[in-house]
This record gives C-alpha cells, sequence and structure tokens, in this order.
C-alpha cells in the first residue's frame, strides 16, 4: 500500500467507525482477554436490553438501543432466565431437563457461549 487511508476511511464518520473496531478487537473492560463468566454469578439482561415476543414471527427478539436480535428457542430460553434470580449452573440445570435428549455438557457450552455473546455486546450484567 502506498500508505494513504482507505477511501472509506476519509468520510465524516470515519473516525467513530475506526475507534469501534479498535473497541471491538481490543475488549476494553477485560484486559484483551475474553470475559470467564463463573457458574455460580448471577446473569442478568443490561437495563438498556428487553426481551419481546414478535406475535407476527412468534418469535423472541432481544432489543437494545437501535438494534435487535432474533433469538432461536433455545437463546430464548436462556435470555428469559437472565433476571439476576438464578446462578448459571442452575440456568444450565433447568435447560438440560428441558433438553433432555441433548448431552448436559453441551447445554452447559451453548449455555456459556451465549451468555459469553451477550457480555461481549454489553447486553449482560454478573453478579457474584
Amino acid at each position: 500500500m502506498c500508505g494513504r487511508a482507505h477511501p472509506k476511511d476519509r468520510g465524516a464518520l470515519a473516525p467513530p467507525r475506526l475507534r469501534l473496531r479498535g473497541v471491538h478487537r481490543a475488549r476494553v473492560g477485560t484486559g484483551g482477554r475474553p470475559r470467564v463468566i463463573a457458574l455460580d454469578s448471577r446473569p442478568r439482561l443490561a437495563a438498556k436490553a428487553r426481551i419481546r415476543f414478535d406475535r407476527k414471527t412468534a418469535r423472541y427478539l432481544l432489543l437494545y438501543p437501535e438494534r435487535g436480535l432474533v433469538l432461536n428457542p433455545t437463546a430464548a430460553d436462556i435470555a428469559t432466565l437472565c433476571t439476576g434470580e438464578h446462578t448459571v449452573h442452575a440456568i444450565v440445570e433447568r435447560l438440560a431437563e428441558k433438553y433432555a435428549s441433548q448431552p448436559r455438557e453441551q447445554v452447559e457450552r451453548e449455555v456459556m457461549s451465549f451468555l459469553a455473546t451477550l457480555a461481549e455486546r454489553g447486553l449482560m450484567q454478573g453478579e457474584p
């Protein structure tokens, strides 16, 4: 390259966009490490996040400022249990009972992965 900025990086929105890229790469607030969620923590959705049921599509949505996620049934089950009342271990146990055809280890991996994704997006708060 000749040292010039990419055409997309020269516009009025370039500085904020470039800063956001750095935030996601650096995982600010975690010291550059992925978050580890303890089994005894009590996950709770952040105040800015809401779960809503869409009657038209018959699916749950996780809504947060200017964005939203369509949740599959398993993700909806996990998210609705993130009230701060249940520990991660209790959430895993409850879902392992509901999805008895799946190995408990797989259920635990899925729960931990989903919670980590929510935490990375700033949509979850954990309480010890």
